[in-house]
C-alpha cells in the first residue's frame, strides 16, 4: 500500500484541527513544482499550469469525530458529535485524543460517553478537559480482493487522489487549483471561502458516497464497479459540461463509471451558495459502512478515479 496513503489514514484530522493533515501534504509536495498557500480560514489552496480558464478541484480534509462537553464526578466523559452520522454505527468503537489518550464510545439512548479507564474527574482532567476532540480509530486492513478497511477514509482517499494528481499532472491549458478543504463537517466553511476567492469557472468534487453492503442493500452502488457521477443534489445538477469531460475521459482510459442521484446536500450546494455561475459536478469512491470504524473501499476504484480525472484535466 502507498505509504501516503497510510500517512493520510493515520492522522488526527477532526474538523478544526487539520493541521497534522496539513503537515503532511506539504511535505508530500516539498520537492513539486507548485503554488502552494493556506488561505485564512485553514484551506490548503495548491496551484498548477497556466490559461484562461480556472479548474477547481476540490477534497475536504477533516473527518468525523467528538469533542468533550462534560466530565462526570465517576470519570467518564460526556462527548457531543462533530459531524452529522448515526451514531449507532460507532458504538464501542474506539477513539484517539490529539495527545493521544485512548478510550472507549458508548452510547445511553442519544447520550454519548468516552471511558478512558479512570475511576474519577479529577484523573480525567489529567488528560482530557472540556473542548478536546477525539476521532475513531482503528487497524487499517488490506483485503486480498484489494479492499482497504479503515477508520476516516471519508475524506482521507480525497486527499490522497489530489496528491496524485498534483504529481502526475505534466501538461495542463488552465490554471488548476487542488483545494484541499477545511471544516467540511461543520457547514463547509473552507470550500464555500475557496470557491468565493479563486471564483473558478469550473469545478470538480472529490468525495465518497455510500456503496450497497449487508444492510444497506438496495442501493445499486458497488464497489470495483468504477467511480461514481453524483447527477443531482438536493438543489443542484451535475452541469453537462463536467458531466461531458468526466464520461469522455472514462471512454478514453476505458473504465466504466456508475451513476448517482441523491436527495441529500453535497458539497456542490455549498459552492452554489457563494459562486452561482460555476460549473461543477462531483466524482466519489464508493465506500461500504460510511462513518464507521470500519469503513471499506476498492483501491481499484481510488486509481480509476485518478485516471478518470489526470485524463480530463490533462492538455
Amino acid at each position: 500500500m502507498d505509504k501516503c496513503l497510510i500517512k493520510l489514514m493515520n492522522t488526527f484530522s477532526i474538523s478544526g484541527n487539520e493541521d497534522e493533515i496539513k503537515d503532511i501534504i506539504k511535505n508530500e509536495l516539498r520537492d513539486i513544482k507548485c503554488d502552494i498557500k493556506e488561505d485564512k480560514i485553514g484551506n490548503m489552496i495548491v496551484k498548477l499550469g497556466h490559461g484562461e480558464e480556472k479548474l477547481m478541484i476540490c477534497s475536504h480534509m477533516d473527518s468525523i469525530g467528538f469533542m468533550v462537553s462534560y466530565i462526570e464526578e465517576n470519570g467518564l466523559i460526556r462527548a457531543e458529535k462533530i459531524g452529522n452520522f448515526d451514531c449507532n454505527n460507532v458504538s464501542h468503537s474506539f477513539v484517539r485524543f490529539k495527545n493521544e489518550t485512548i478510550g472507549k464510545l458508548l452510547l445511553n439512548k442519544d447520550e454519548i460517553f468516552i471511558d478512558i479507564g479512570t475511576k474519577n474527574k479529577e484523573t480525567t482532567l489529567n488528560k482530557v478537559k472540556e473542548g478536546d476532540t477525539a476521532c475513531l480509530v482503528g487497524p487499517y486492513l488490506e483485503f486480498p480482493s484489494n479492499d482497504l478497511v479503515s477508520p476516516s477514509l471519508d475524506n482521507k482517499i480525497g486527499c490522497y487522489i489530489l496528491l496524485r494528481l498534483i504529481k502526475e499532472l505534466k501538461n495542463t491549458n488552465r490554471e488548476v487549483y487542488f483545494v484541499f478543504s477545511c471544516e467540511q463537517k461543520l457547514g463547509g466553511r473552507g470550500i464555500r471561502s475557496a470557491a468565493y476567492s479563486i471564483d473558478p469557472d469550473f469545478c470538480i468534487i472529490i468525495d465518497l458516497v455510500s456503496a450497497k453492503d449487508a444492510i444497506d442493500c438496495l442501493n445499486k452502488i458497488e464497489l470495483d464497479k468504477g467511480p461514481v457521477l453524483k447527477l443531482m443534489g438536493n438543489s443542484i445538477i451535475m452541469h453537462k459540461y463536467i458531466k461531458s469531460m468526466l464520461e469522455e475521459a472514462a471512454n478514453k482510459v476505458n473504465i466504466n463509471v456508475q451513476y448517482s442521484v441523491s436527495p441529500g446536500s453535497s458539497q456542490c450546494d455549498l459552492i452554489h451558495n457563494e459562486r452561482l455561475d460555476i460549473r461543477i459536478g462531483e466524482i466519489a469512491v464508493p465506500c461500504k459502512y460510511k462513518n464507521s470504524v470500519s469503513e471499506m473501499v476498492s483501491i481499484n476504484d481510488i486509481e480509476n478515479t485518478i485516471s478518470i480525472i489526470k485524463e480530463a484535466i490533462s492538455n
